[in-house]
This record gives C-alpha cells, sequence and structure tokens, in this order.
C-alpha cells in the first residue's frame, strides 16, 4: 500500500525542510531541476505508477504549498526522486556513478517565456512577501497557543506520565532490532493553502496501532520521544513525524520493523484512526485544577484558529500567484521532447530494478 508524506513544512519560522529523509535506503536518486509548471511532478507519478504496477509500494511526498503537486517519490530500496529546487535545494551527492540530475528547465523554449521576464520577476517578488506574512501569522498564532501549553505544563503530572513511558517499553519485549536504529524525519501533516492537511489515513496500517489523545503540551511529544530513543537504542528503526508548529517535537512515531503506531489526535488534525486501536488519554495525566483555567484556553484556542486562518489565506494568495507563474512556463514547454525523455528514463529505472 502506498504511503504519503511531507518533505517539508510551512512554519512560524519558515519553511522546514526534512528533503534528506526521501532517499532513505541508499538507493539511486533523481534530482530535479526546473521551473514551476515544467513537468516535475507529472514525471514523479509516472514512475512510482510503473513500479506500482508491478505490485511495489511507493511513497509520495506532497508538497506543503500544493498537496495536489509532489516534491519526491520513493520506491524502497529501488528509487527515489527528489525535486531539487528552491527553497528545498537538493543536489546529487555522488553524480552520475550513483545519483543524476535531471534539468527539465532544458525543454522551455527561451524566447516563449523571457517576453515575461518583467512579470515573473514581479510574481517572485510577491509570493515572497505573501509567504513572509503568512509565517508571520502562523509565528503569532504559535505564540498564543504556547500560551496553553505552559498552563497545561503547570498542571502535568509527569511522574504519572513517566510511568506510562515504563509501561509502553515492554512492547519490545526484549527484542533487538536487525539495524542501527537509524531515525527518519518526515511530516504527516502540513499547514497549506488548502487549509491543515493530513496524509494519516495512508499511514495507520501498522499491526498495533495506539492513539495518543491531547493538545500540544499534554507531554505526548516526551512519550514519543523516549519511545523512540529506546527503540533505537535497541537497533530498531524508526520514522518521526514533526509537529508542523514546532519541528524539534514529533507528533507521531512509526516503528516499522515492530509493526508499530503512535498517532497523536488533537483539535487541529482531523483524523479517522482504526477501530480497536489502543488510546493513552493524556488529559489524565492532569491536574483536576486546569479546569479553572478553560476560560482562558479557549480563548487562546480562538485566536489561534483566527491567526492561522489569516496565515492560510495569505498562503492561498501566494498560490494564486504561483499558478499564474506555472501558466508562463508551461506555454513555453516542449512536452513532447519531455515526454519522451522522461519515458526512457522510467524504462531505465525499470531495467535495472527488475
Amino acid at each position: 500500500m502506498s504511503r504519503h508524506f511531507f518533505p517539508g513544512g510551512n512554519t512560524p519560522a519558515g519553511f522546514f525542510s526534512c528533503f534528506d529523509s526521501i532517499p532513505f535506503g541508499g538507493e539511486r536518486t533523481i534530482y530535479l531541476k526546473g521551473a514551476s509548471g515544467s513537468g516535475k511532478s507529472t514525471f514523479m507519478r509516472r514512475a512510482a505508477a510503473a513500479f506500482e504496477e508491478r505490485g511495489l509500494a511507493a511513497e509520495y511526498f506532497h508538497c506543503s504549498n500544493d498537496p495536489g503537486s509532489l516534491d519526491g517519490v520513493r520506491v524502497p530500496w529501488f528509487f527515489s526522486i527528489v525535486d531539487g529546487t528552491a527553497p528545498h535545494v537538493q543536489d546529487p551527492a555522488i553524480p552520475v556513478a550513483h545519483d543524476e540530475l535531471f534539468n527539465m528547465a532544458e525543454f522551455i523554449d527561451p524566447r516563449a517565456v523571457e517576453k515575461h521576464r518583467d512579470e515573473l520577476r514581479g510574481l517572485a517578488q510577491e509570493k515572497k512577501r505573501l509567504y513572509g506574512r503568512g509565517c508571520g501569522y502562523l509565528a503569532a498564532a504559535w505564540a498564543v497557543y504556547q500560551n496553553n501549553e505552559r498552563i497545561y505544563g503547570q498542571f502535568l503530572d509527569r511522574d504519572g506520565l513517566h510511568a506510562a513511558v515504563l509501561e509502553a517499553l515492554p512492547l519490545f519485549d526484549g527484542q533487538r532490532g536487525p539495524g542501527g536504529g537509524r531515525n527518519r524525519n518526515l511530516f504527516a501533516a502540513a499547514i497549506t493553502p488548502e487549509g491543515f492537511v493530513n496524509t494519516l489515513d495512508s499511514l495507520t496500517h501498522q499491526k498495533t496501532i495506539y492513539i495518543l489523545q491531547g493538545e500540544i503540551g499534554m507531554g505526548a511529544d516526551v512519550f514519543l520521544a523516549q519511545v523512540r530513543g529506546a527503540a533505537n537504542l535497541r537497533g530498531f528503526g524508526s520514522e518521526s513525524l514533526c509537529c508542523p508548529l514546532d519541528p524539534g517535537r514529533p507528533e507521531h512515531l512509526i516503528l516499522p520493523e515492530l509493526g508499530l503506531g503512535f498517532f497523536t489526535k488533537s483539535r487541529l488534525w482531523a483524523a479517522e484512526f482504526p477501530a480497536g486501536a489502543l488510546v493513552i488519554d493524556f488529559n489524565d495525566f492532569l491536574g483536576a485544577g486546569v479546569v479553572e483555567c478553560q476560560d482562558e484556553i479557549n480563548y487562546n484556542n480562538a485566536m489561534f484558529d483566527e491567526l492561522a486562518g489569516r496565515a492560510v489565506r495569505a498562503f492561498a494568495a501566494q498560490r494564486e500567484l504561483h499558478d499564474r507563474t506555472e501558466e508562463i512556463y508551461i506555454a513555453g514547454m516542449d512536452f513532447d521532447g519531455l515526454n519522451q525523455t522522461c519515458e526512457n528514463k522510467i524504462a531505465r529505472l525499470l531495467d535495472c530494478a527488475l
């Protein structure tokens, strides 16, 4: 079954990249260059589909500024394709011998786009301004939300939280993992021009699922970090799915070799989880005094929603300009030549892999 992630996110501090976690198994990687609208996303979908038709599962990495577009695909152990353009510039570490650079801008007729030079420059400047405005609103929203985190922290039963971690550790049952316990950082959600979007429905297919019920500041991230550390020390790999508002903290955790998944359920990310999932309610670790702060918590939530909504609207305005940029470049594309080259590359990937 295919899985879907975001390799980067729009955060209060600007764009945050986890693109180095797309190629994760040492597979050959193609790094794409080219302008908006030059066919990068289409090529990635076609390459992944060619392998899925042969029974192999693919990973899809969506763009946080346009969830319908792709920033990468991966068929584990066979190949990866990564969009290496700004703001997530990536280049081959071992060009030609192992990795490949594919410049799709070579299929753009310069004469068709040069006449739009001034318009493109203006679009780029306005996009940058709108993106900065959106991240500014996110920073304000996050500052308000952290007031709730401080309230929860004031009433958090840390001894009870640590006891819950210790209860979770027997899940490993004395087992040792097969490797070096590598951790992979990605996002399962993003703050996009379409609002708060997540891909959790494609990720919750582990043998055992735990739902961590609670808001930021109730201790779920502490729980996840300690479980992850214990798993990594025992040689099990992990996939840490970061919080889009604070990428330094894990929001979900998958331990693929153990068939375990831990997923936080909060007011920010609407998601349906499989029936029969086990629940750890982090509200249980809060003292009764938190009830007296409920009016302040509700106010902070309302302020967060207002500011985050303004951020989303700024990102949406930026994407409208991005769409115009794409129109200009699409008009100058030699898609016949590009399609033939893409078909040749996909055929070569299949020959090498299968």
